[in-house]
């Protein structure tokens, strides 16, 4: 790694990590408010569910033509185009009280969260040492979580004391200020890497990032993986509700998976760096979270459960960042933002099938009987976790 590469990447990381935090603000801006939100625009709650229904949407359509936009221009450029879409349209949602006028303006806003979340293995690869980069990457994908725990905890705070429309204008200018500072402070390394192979890539080049077995076994890991961790965000109050817990404490309650999360995303990647391997941290971290996802069917109460999620959050989320990394150096630096966009995009499809299944399966036969559903998605994953390579 470029002797020049220095203190100066932590502060590359540090204003991605701001944008990250902005992404999922932007994103579910309005999911712990609907009521407000509601009387605010005039219409449903369920009219007002559509802004973070629309975020997957495009997502779906854009991520992997994100992944070559980031492979031909670089993880700077990508940020910059991320920032302008969600800074941009957020002030701009912000300024209109017609519903349709806002969600027009989020769904544009929406084209920007690929390019941020996309980018962050190649920026790791570009700045950081072998020996830090999943430690790099668990941070980075740290942002992520920090984002949506202060969206579901700020927002319903700030909407009270300062009203909506100055929540919304609040988001907006913040965006903005990560826009300029990645403008004013993200740059590429100095001794940029050198391409082997033409800049960017194709649908040949695509065919080959799948072709790659470990992007075939994390992507499959992503889909199964993240799609759990959204679905049960999506579905949390009657999931934590059915373990005894008071529906005033569900949110608190469930709140604990992400900060679990946090913590495990920091602590693992680095155990990872110092060992030299992504492989065997994976599989003992399934292994245990296969355990604990499976408790809250027997545990109740506020106190056992929040415990509960923390560990499961702590092994559970900490495989992102991990797979991040091993898709990177899986396939290279000429080809990660390829590679990050192909297991996005995957989480978004299983994001989909789980919110999907875990409704079905609480409506049915009790919501209490969805945490053994979890524990078996988690159990395929171990065994999946096998086939990679190092």
């Amino acid at each position: 790694m470029p002797s020049n590469h220095g203190s100066y990447r932590w502060i590359v990381l540090t204003v991605y990590v701001l944008a990250g935090i902005a992404s999922q603000l932007i994103w579910i801006t309005y999911a712990p408010i609907l009521t407000k939100s509601a009387e605010f625009y005039h219409v449903s709650e369920n009219e007002v569910s559509l802004f973070a229904a629309v975020f997957p949407i495009v997502y779906l359509v854009t991520s992997i033509p994100t992944g070559y936009y980031i492979d031909r221009y670089g993880f700077r450029k990508a940020l910059l185009t991320g920032m302008i879409f969600l800074g941009t349209f957020a002030l701009l949602r912000s300024l209109t009280a017609s519903y349709i006028l806002a969600l027009v303006f989020q769904v544009i806003a929406g084209i920007g969260q690929p390019f941020v979340m996309n980018s962050i293995s190649k920026l790791v690869r570009s700045w950081f040492p072998e020996e830090e980069a999943a430690l790099a990457t668990g941070l980075g994908t740290l942002s992520l979580m920090l984002g949506i725990i202060i969206a579901l905890s700020l927002t319903p705070i700030l909407s009270t004391r300062i009203g909506l429309a100055t929540t919304l204008k609040a988001y907006g200018i913040y965006s903005i200020t990560v826009l300029v500072l990645v403008f004013l402070l993200v740059r590429e390394p100095e001794h940029k890497h050198v391409m082997t192979e033409r800049t960017g890539f194709g649908l040949n080049e695509l065919k080959t990032v799948m072709k790659n077995r470990n992007i075939q076994v994390l992507s499959i890991l992503f889909l199964l993986g993240v799609g759990s961790y959204t679905a049960f965000t999506t579905w949390v109050e009657p999931l934590v509700e059915s373990t005894g817990v008071p529906s005033v404490k569900a949110g608190l309650t469930g709140s604990f998976l992400t900060i679990g999360g946090i913590l495990g995303s920091i602590i693992i990647p680095f155990i990872a760096d110092k060992t030299g391997s992504r492989k065997k941290p994976m599989i003992y971290a399934l292994a245990l979270s296969t355990l604990i996802w499976v408790a809250p069917y027997f545990a109740h109460g506020a106190m056992a459960v929040s415990t509960i999620l923390f560990l499961a959050g702590f092994f559970f989320l900490s495989l992102a960042p991990l797979s991040l990394d091993l898709s990177a150096i899986s396939v290279g630096i000429d080809y990660s933002g390829a590679a990050n966009s192909v297991l996005w995009e995957f989480s978004q499809i299983g994001s989909i099938i789980l919110i999907w299944l875990f409704e079905v399966v609480g409506e049915t036969s009790g919501w209490i009987r969805v945490y053994p559903v979890i524990g078996f998605v988690v159990l395929a994953m171990l065994l999946l976790s096998f086939a990679l390579e190092e």
